[in-house]
């Protein structure tokens, strides 16, 4: 049976989905191909029909979590104090520690990234350098914007380290008040 472009593409699009929560979640490198395509609902011959291997899946995966963190910074209005200060509380919050699979790539699978080959380095830079202009824009400056995304992205990655949720959230407002002075002083 012929399928069309269309539903190649849709398939293809909920492999890379499915497999980037799976990922965020278990790790990329610890989790086979096996893995991958049953977070996709589909066998492994059919993951290999849409991607040369695994290394392959990685970048699709790196490309796409990247692009939807960028688009999610994308959507606020840097004029609005509130709508930054909400994108800012939502990604310091408890809910994004407990949940990485439906999370920002960058807590989850940097240190996974800084091993993989140099295709994966430069897909992951393309896409970090999306959500770093977005941030910017939120920020009014080049360099808090990167200090306030490695803050946000250490403070997610320490939390997730914690057994105490009570010093989790303790971090998390402590990241949240300090990126909120951060832009305010460079607006």
């Amino acid at each position: 049976m012929r399928y069309t472009t269309e539903y190649k593409e849709q398939a293809r699009a909920k492999l890379v989905d499915a497999g980037g929560r799976h990922a965020k979640q278990h790790g990329f490198i610890s989790s086979g191909m096996a893995d991958l395509a049953a977070a996709a609902g589909v066998t492994t011959g059919s993951l290999y029909k849409h991607f040369s291997g695994k290394s392959d899946l990685f970048v699709a995966m790196i490309t796409a979590e990247m692009q939807r963190t960028a688009d999610l910074y994308k959507s606020v209005d840097p004029d609005d104090a509130t709508q930054v200060s909400r994108a800012l509380a939502g990604y310091l919050s408890m809910g994004h520690v407990q949940q990485p699979g439906v999370g920002c790539p960058l807590p989850s699978l940097t240190a996974e990234i800084g091993r993989a080959d140099d295709v994966a380095k430069e897909a992951f830079e393309q896409g970090l350098q999306t959500i770093h202009e977005n941030v910017r824009v939120l920020t009014g400056d080049v360099a808090t914007a990167w200090v306030v995304m490695a803050q946000n992205v250490g403070a997610v990655m320490l939390a997730r380290a914690m057994h105490s949720e009570v010093l989790q959230r303790e971090l998390l407002n402590a990241v949240l008040h300090a990126g909120e002075q951060l832009i305010s002083s460079d607006k």
